[in-house]
């Protein structure tokens, strides 16, 4: 074995001895290694603690906010084969998951019949082009589940903790089954 300071082959006396001792130079340097080894594992030791505290910090807001995100992505990766709901392009710079009843509607705000592909010049510029949106989306659903839709959304509904961590893991899998494809 060769001498990661020196250089020179030397008969390891421990296992996984890297440094071969003879000289003061090599002493420093496998003392220094022996540190960076010991601080390199408190740093992962860390990094797992801290990933528990942050989650024990979370508040219902940011799991509502973690949850939006990996619908999103799943409203997108369902869709990616449809043109825009609103104008029918298939050709845009971005693609966003365009709500038909906007999420202050809370009851609403993760229903996938509500949700559906949309580029990011009807959904932000044109304030979601609904007028063309409802349109398209009776030709998708059907004109009873949009009225069922529209007659939903002043229910109160507040999704607990659990139920929001629930539904992470359902669209993650959700995600991943729809990624292999």
């Amino acid at each position: 074995m060769r001498c990661k300071s020196c250089k020179t082959k030397f008969e390891p006396k421990f296992f996984l001895q890297k440094f071969c001792l003879g000289t003061e130079q090599c002493k420093v340097d496998a003392t220094a290694f022996g540190i960076a080894e010991v601080k390199k594992k408190a740093d992962k030791d860390w990094q797992k603690e801290k990933k528990v505290l942050k989650e024990k910090l979370k508040s219902q807001a940011d799991y509502v906010k973690d949850l939006q995100t990996v619908f999103n992505t799943y409203i997108r990766l369902r869709d990616k084969d449809l043109p825009c709901v609103s104008c029918g392009t298939y050709n845009a710079e971005e693609f966003h998951a365009g709500h038909y009843i906007p999420t202050t509607f809370q009851v609403l705000r993760f229903n996938e019949f509500n949700v559906w592909k949309q580029c990011s010049r009807c959904n932000t510029h044109l304030r979601g082009n609904i007028t063309a949106y409802r349109i398209e989306l009776i030709n998708r659903i059907g004109l009873a589940e949009v009225e069922k839709l529209e007659n939903k959304r002043h229910e109160l509904s507040k999704l607990s903790i659990p139920e929001l961590k629930a539904k992470i893991v359902h669209y993650k899998s959700q995600i991943k089954i729809l990624s292999e494809k």
